[in-house]
């Protein structure tokens, strides 16, 4: 009898254990889920941050706006390592003209919708976003950049890449050419 009291003691003991590292699991897993949507809130933020500072050098710069919506190509724009100097850990605009995603098709994203339609094809050229140079490899004429809106690094095409500030745009509005406004 003692051995059977003994042993449903011991049981009721275990279920009692195992309920509270349930409980004490199931806290530290709530505690990391919220501090990941908060990450992820905040990398969705800056990648938008960063989606905005691109269309707006867009909006300021003639000769990338005619690029962009008019496939028209101004002499003279600046792109690192086809005709610019290029620098690691400096900010250079990702810009298409044609409707492709944002993101290269193979990138990293988080997993959230905003991140994940960053990757999705439009009817239009996309929104133009500013990155960080990780690299570059002339040899290939592709660069590896870096950007909030993704997990890792990726490699985008050098020809896809413009200085944020177009030293063009102040000669063109020196000049008496009506051509961009």
């Amino acid at each position: 009898m003692k051995i059977l009291t003994s042993a449903i003691e011991n049981k009721i003991l275990l279920a009692i254990l195992a309920g509270v590292v349930s409980i004490g699991s199931f806290q530290v897993w709530q505690d990391k889920q919220a501090k990941y949507e908060k990450f992820i809130a905040g990398q969705e933020n800056n990648c938008k941050v960063y989606i905005e500072m691109g269309e707006d050098a867009v909006k300021r710069s003639p000769s990338l706006r005619n690029f962009k919506y008019n496939n028209i190509v101004t002499p003279g724009l600046k792109q690192p390592g086809i005709n610019s100097q290029y620098e690691v850990d400096s900010r250079y605009l990702l810009l298409y003209n044609k409707p492709v995603s944002t993101l290269p098709p193979n990138t990293l994203v988080y997993d959230n919708g905003f991140f994940k339609s960053l990757l999705k094809n439009g009817k239009n050229p996309p929104e133009s976003l500013l990155v960080k140079a990780v690299s570059f490899d002339l040899k290939n004429q592709q660069a590896t950049v870096s950007s909030s809106c993704a997990k890792k690094t990726f490699v985008v095409r050098l020809e896809n890449l413009y200085e944020e500030f177009q030293p063009v745009d102040r000669d063109l509005r020196g000049s008496s050419s009506d051509l961009f406004f």
